[in-house]
């Protein structure tokens, strides 16, 4: 059996790391299933005064411990040891015995520390928020660490995956993109990872793998239901308490695919903008086949203008439209959706290159009166906007040329990198 990963507070756990917190949850990724009698017997935290009591829980199907201690003392050496000796389900033994240092923080506040920058575990949060359910992200600082004040982190950018759940490698994309511009010292990088029934822990809220994009309640059962709009509501307020992050001027949300739905509709029903005018939104709803909008008229590219669509009774159901919204929105009323979607500061990334979409909708009749191709959807939101909305609303396009139905080529592309360079500044 292999360690695959050890990560202190979602930061990669390396030999001699300083400055950890007196509170530390260390989590061990192995090649397999642990027994937790076994790896009780290996694993060991001690310091010059001796052995610390620990508490273990498994996750991952066993395959990862998650340590966690009642306080550890301040500018103090620990020794974190897993002894290489029989700790597999199957009986596996360890293949070479873990031995890594560490020294605590000395009292005070954390201020700043460099980025975790992979898409492994070492950069995987999980967190139980309000309501009682836990939820992971990757992320790039420790975003509910309570001894930390971030001096230096001044934007956030917040990543949506797209109905594959890959949340790992929305992270790796905006990583680069962030280094590509400088701005990964400066700024936290999140990617929220919304799982499904299959994926989820227990304790873990999680979603159909399609209900998380447009904010309906999560299903995990004896959990209090929470909209995917709520955890990001949660994850949006940690950003802007100012006891945390004091420096922090700019919130881009942004997403791919079924994360670009998510990103419109949530600029459009978030209540955070107006409680924290001190603080700049942004939004980059990147290549989605689905488009909320403001009015009953669509575009019909036979007739080459804006028709009510005839025949298809569900055009202007949510998300598509106001009728049959999920309870999150139930608080918001049409005009003040509407007023929000106009007013808010969205930019509709579109790749207007030409390859296959075999993930396209071309049955459901809501759907296909959006346009024929992703990029005509996009451009037909946005020529609604220009033509019975000009000079109200606040939306931007920005075209990236050659690039199809793909995260990653949206992301490193230099149109892409621009606009992100505009809104972080």
């Amino acid at each position: 059996m292999t360690l695959l990963t050890a990560a202190v507070n979602g930061q990669k756990l390396e030999d001699g790391a300083k400055n950890v917190a007196i509170k530390p949850t260390i989590e061990l990724t192995f090649s397999g299933a642990l027994d937790p009698g076994k790896f009780l017997t290996a694993c060991s935290l001690t310091a010059a005064s001796g052995k610390v009591p620990l508490q273990f829980s498994y996750v991952n199907a066993g395959s990862k411990a998650v340590l966690t201690m009642d306080s550890l003392e301040y500018n103090t050496g620990y020794q974190l040891q897993v002894a290489a000796q029989a700790i597999g389900k199957n009986g596996e033994s360890l293949d070479k015995p873990l031995s890594l240092s560490f020294t605590t923080m000395e009292k005070g506040l954390i201020m700043e520390m460099a980025p975790c920058i992979s898409a492994g575990g070492e950069c995987l949060q999980t967190v139980t928020l309000p309501g009682g359910g836990r939820f992971s992200f990757y992320a790039s600082f420790p975003l509910f660490l309570e001894d930390a004040r971030w001096k230096n982190l001044q934007h956030a950018v917040l990543v949506l995956h797209g109905q594959n759940r890959d949340a790992d490698l929305y992270y790796s994309y905006l990583t680069t993109a962030l280094k590509q511009g400088s701005f990964q010292d400066n700024t936290i990088l999140i990617a929220p990872d919304f799982k499904n029934s299959s994926e989820a822990q227990a304790g873990e809220w999680y979603w159909t793998s399609t209900s998380w994009r447009d904010g309906q309640p999560s299903l995990t059962p004896g959990l209090a239901s929470v909209s995917s709009f709520g955890v990001i509501d949660q994850l949006v307020e940690r950003l802007a308490d100012k006891k945390y992050f004091p420096a922090m001027r700019n919130i881009l949300i942004t997403g791919h695919s079924s994360g670009a739905l998510f990103v419109q509709l949530y600029a459009a029903v978030n209540s955070l903008e107006a409680k924290y005018p001190g603080l700049k939104f942004s939004y980059g709803a990147a290549n989605t086949q689905y488009y909320y909008y403001p009015d009953d008229m669509r575009f019909d590219e036979g007739k080459g203008q804006f028709v009510q669509p005839a025949n298809c009774p569900s055009f202007n159901h949510w998300p598509m439209g106001f009728v049959n919204r999920p309870a999150y929105v139930n608080t918001i009323s049409k005009d003040t959706l509407n007023a929000r979607l106009l007013q808010r500061n969205i930019a509709y990334l579109l790749g207007n290159g030409t390859g296959a979409d075999p993930t396209l909708n071309t049955t459901d009749c809501e759907a296909t009166w959006l346009g024929s191709s992703r990029f005509k959807r996009g451009e037909h939101v946005f020529q609604w906007l220009e033509t019975r909305y000009a000079g109200v609303h606040k939306s931007q396009k920005v075209v990236v040329q050659g690039v199809g139905h793909d995260g990653q080529g949206m992301y490193l592309s230099q149109e892409v990198n621009a606009w992100i360079k505009s809104q972080l500044k």
